[in-house]
């Protein structure tokens, strides 16, 4: 089945910019190319973790057109197209509808709470509109919401949506997802939305993980993934120590939010392997000093990563 080729270590990628917040668009096809090379296998287009919520409108079409170039069709593109309201996802999915991505994604509506009936309404209306392969991206600590078990499914089953990244952390919703979806035999990709998990996909039901760790050490969260889709607990676990480390720069952050920490370490600590030439994130977020970057070379030594 054509869904089948979502699978695997599918990261969210960070978007490069500039220091006035443009798309760096020769450091996002570097990063692209890194982790294609690394092994991983989709890439989670303009997500959170592509700050795609405090981009313009027009930088995100930039980062998606780049990132369909740069994969040139060696990995599956899913592009994160969400907004505030129905009728502005639909908008940015038209947007980019035409440049080559393979499918797209879209949360609940952020800003206002939406209940299940509004959420029905929300995918259907996308999919109807859009008339793509659609995913769900239920990340309620940023939403408001998560999308329940049973809304999940009814969309799954009725062909609306394809899959779900699940970044909700709550254990009982996915587990009563997993288990709806085998009692009526129903196709839906399923992702964990978290690095903790990668090597336990398979054992709680899913298909991959979109974990920003990848963007960084791509080659460790693939290797950790096929080690556990293959029971080998003792070399998952070598892999997963190895992405153990790279919380250690977020902890280099004396100010800020967490949310910045980890995303301004990890483009720090690129900058710092040579991938991209500059560590800007949107603003407010708080980047890393130069005093705080002064201790990434030796953590990505220890992590066996290069420094430039």
């Amino acid at each position: 089945m054509a869904n089948e080729m979502y699978r695997g270590i599918t990261p969210p990628a960070l978007t490069p910019f500039t220091p006035d917040e443009r798309v760096d668009r020769a450091s996002l096809t570097r990063l692209i190319n890194y982790m294609i090379d690394n092994g991983i296998h989709g890439i989670w287009a303009t997500g959170t973790t592509g700050e795609f919520a405090t981009m313009k409108d027009k930088e995100r079409v930039i980062a998606l057109e780049t990132i369909v170039e740069a994969t040139a069709g060696r990995v599956p593109v899913v592009a994160c197209v969400a907004d505030a309201s129905t009728e502005r996802t639909v908008d940015m999915a038209l947007a980019v509808k035409d440049l080559g991505v393979d499918s797209i994604a879209a949360t609940p509506p952020y800003y206002f709470a939406n209940s299940p009936d509004e959420l029905l309404a929300h995918y259907r209306y996308i999919r109807e509109k859009v008339d793509m392969p659609l995913f769900i991206y239920s990340i309620p600590q940023t939403v408001k919401v998560a999308v329940p078990p049973d809304v999940t499914a009814q969309l799954a089953k009725e062909g609306t949506v394809i899959g779900i990244k699940d970044s909700s952390g709550a254990g009982e919703l996915l587990a009563d997802l997993v288990m709806r979806c085998k009692k009526e035999n129903i196709d839906l990709r399923i992702f964990l939305g978290t690095r903790m998990l990668i090597a336990t996909c398979k054992h709680v039901g899913s298909h991959g993980a979109i974990a920003g760790a990848a963007n960084v050490m791509p080659e460790a969260a693939v290797k950790a993934w096929e080690a556990g889709e293959r029971d080998d607990m003792e070399e998952a676990i070598k892999w997963d120590r190895k992405l153990d480390l790279l919380s250690k720069i977020g902890r280099l952050a004396k100010g800020g939010s967490p949310t910045a920490a980890n995303l301004a370490g990890m483009k720090a600590a690129l900058k710092a392997m040579g991938i991209i030439e500059h560590d800007t994130v949107t603003r407010p977020l708080r980047q890393f000093t130069e005093e705080e970057k002064k201790g990434i070379p030796a953590i990505l030594a220890e992590m066996g990563l290069p420094v430039k």
